[in-house]
């Protein structure tokens, strides 16, 4: 299914501050929204000095973007796993929620 019906939002640390992730509708429930913060492929080790600064010691899981920034075209990795709470596993390649 296509990102887009996912009602994608990117995430914010601060207000004005770049994005640094998105949240998402999740595909299997539809009710709860889904979350990843992410680093922009060459400028890992920037992104990461800003998360860390930002999230007050939360260092769970941090996905790579692979592509545009648009919701239409965006890849992440690796998988986002949410199956322990009962929610959707699987990747987000090319703008489609798989």
């Amino acid at each position: 299914m296509k990102l887009l019906e996912l009602e994608p939002r990117w995430f914010y640390l601060e207000e004005g501050g770049p994005h640094v992730g998105l949240t998402f509708l999740c595909p299997r429930c539809r009710t709860q929204r889904l979350g990843v913060v992410f680093h922009h492929r060459s400028h890992e080790a920037i992104d990461d000095v800003y998360i860390r600064a930002h999230a007050h010691g939360r260092e769970d899981f941090v996905w790579t973007i692979c592509s545009a920034e648009s919701f239409d075209a965006l890849t992440l990795t690796p998988s986002i796993d949410a199956s322990r709470r009962g929610h959707w596993h699987g990747f987000i390649t090319n703008g489609e929620a798989r």
